[in-house]
């Protein structure tokens, strides 16, 4: 049986090392370091999942990605997990259900394994 896809979109290449050890088990891989990277992978070839950094290359890339995704008829479907230590910085809590926001699921940095690999497991259920 063929492995699903992850795009794995983030700028700190040690957490996308960390993260790809944990999915290639279950996962192809793929990584993009910012949010152009991101779409450019996704027109070549979608991925099965999307986990996307808020903060890249500027402030709110991973959700102007997030909605340049929602707003295609080609990628709209693509579930999409924001994975981001933004409260850190911010201390903002983002709740799911809020129409601006255009993710499945918003998992904080530092995530366990087991709960990421929960949540692709859910979204691909």
């Amino acid at each position: 049986m063929e492995k699903r896809s992850v795009l794995l979109v983030d700028d700190d290449a040690v957490f996308v090392d960390a993260v790809s050890a944990v999915l290639e088990g279950r996962y192809e891989v793929r990584t993009a370091a910012n949010g152009s990277e991101a779409l450019a992978a996704i027109a070549a070839a979608p991925p099965d999942v999307v986990v996307l950094d808020v903060m890249m290359d500027h402030l709110s890339e991973g959700f102007d990605v997030a909605r340049t995704l929602r707003s295609s008829d080609a990628t709209r479907a693509i579930p999409i997990v924001m994975l981001t230590g933004v409260d850190e910085v911010f201390n903002v809590r983002m709740e799911i259900g809020e129409s601006w926001f255009p993710y499945d699921r918003y998992l904080q940095k530092p995530v366990a394994p087991e709960v990421l690999l929960a949540t692709l497991g859910e979204l691909l259920a």
